[in-house]
C-alpha cells in the first residue's frame, strides 16, 4: 500500500562509519523494507564508485540493488518526486551541495537515507558526511572489528600505496582498524 504524499514527513538519516562496517548493507535493508511497504524508492550512488558494478549498490558480501550513478547531488532534484524514499550510497564522494540537496528533498516530503565513510585514510573528515550528520534527523554510526587486534574499529587503513587522487578500492586496498593499530599514510599524500 503506497503512502499518500501528504502523509509523508520528510526526514534525513545518515549512516556512517569506517569501511566494512556494514553501511551499504543497512542502506539496502532500508531500501528493501521501503519497497516492501509499497513506497516509491529511488537509489543513487556516486558514479566514481565502480568497484563492483556501475549501476548497482553492492555490498562487500555481494548483496546488491539497482542504483543510478550520478556525479552531482543536484541531479537528484530532477530525478526524485515528492514522497519518494531515496537512498544515496558512497556519499563521501559528493561535493558540499549534498547537504542542501538532502534538505530540499526532505522539504518535499522525501525520506532520504545517506551512507558513507565519515573519515578518510588519514582519519580526517571525508567529504561532507559529518556536515550532513549535523542536519540529519537520525544518525547511525557503525563500527566493526579491527583486522589486527579485534577491538572496535573506527578507522580505515590504506594497505596499498597512495598514488593519485583515485583511492577507491575494496579489501585488496583497505581494512578496518582501531585507533591503536591505525597507521595513516604520510599527510603530504592527502589530496
Amino acid at each position: 500500500m503506497s503512502a499518500d504524499v501528504s502523509e509523508n514527513i520528510g526526514r534525513i538519516e545518515v549512516i556512517h562509519g569506517c569501511m566494512f562496517s556494514g553501511k551499504s548493507s543497512q542502506l539496502l535493508d532500508r531500501l528493501i523494507a521501503a519497497a516492501d511497504d509499497g513506497r516509491s524508492v529511488r537509489a543513487f550512488k556516486h558514479r566514481a564508485d565502480n568497484r563492483y558494478a556501475s549501476g548497482e549498490i553492492v555490498t562487500h558480501d555481494g548483496r546488491h540493488a539497482s542504483a543510478i550513478g550520478v556525479t552531482q547531488a543536484s541531479t537528484l532534484l530532477d530525478r526524485v518526486d515528492a514522497g519518494d524514499f531515496v537512498v544515496v550510497d558512497e556519499a563521501q564522494f559528493f561535493s558540499d551541495d549534498l547537504v542542501g540537496v538532502c534538505q530540499a528533498l526532505a522539504a518535499r516530503g522525501c525520506e532520504v537515507v545517506v551512507a558513507g565513510l565519515d573519515l578518510d585514510s588519514w582519519n580526517l573528515p571525508f567529504g561532507h558526511i559529518l556536515a550532513l550528520a549535523e542536519v540529519a534527523d537520525e544518525v547511525v554510526q557503525l563500527h566493526t572489528r579491527c583486522a589486527q587486534c579485534g577491538d572496535v574499529a573506527d578507522c580505515t587503513q590504506r594497505l596499498t600505496d597512495v598514488a593519485g587522487a583515485n583511492m577507491i578500492g575494496g579489501p585488496e586496498s583497505y581494512e578496518p582498524r582501531c585507533r591503536q593499530c591505525f597507521v595513516p599514510p604520510p599527510l603530504a599524500l592527502r589530496c
